[in-house]
């Protein structure tokens, strides 16, 4: 299967990738609308129920810089 996808990480890639994504996720809507984290998102436009998706290069990032 084919995925095609657009990253929310930190790179600059513009438009969609293609190939597997290597990490998504969903908010926990508890915790979302629980904590100021969520406040944020919620002002940077994402939803509880938002699937983020990172390509490979910024999953890499954000597991071993942050």
């Amino acid at each position: 299967m084919t995925y095609h996808y657009e990253c929310d990480g930190f790179c600059d890639h513009d438009g969609f990738r293609s190939g597997r994504p290597a990490l998504t996720a969903e908010f926990n809507e508890d915790w979302y609308d629980s904590t100021p984290h969520g406040d944020q998102l919620r002002q940077e436009g994402y939803e509880p129920g938002d699937l983020v998706t990172l390509c490979p290069d910024c999953t890499h990032e954000l597991l071993t810089q942050y």
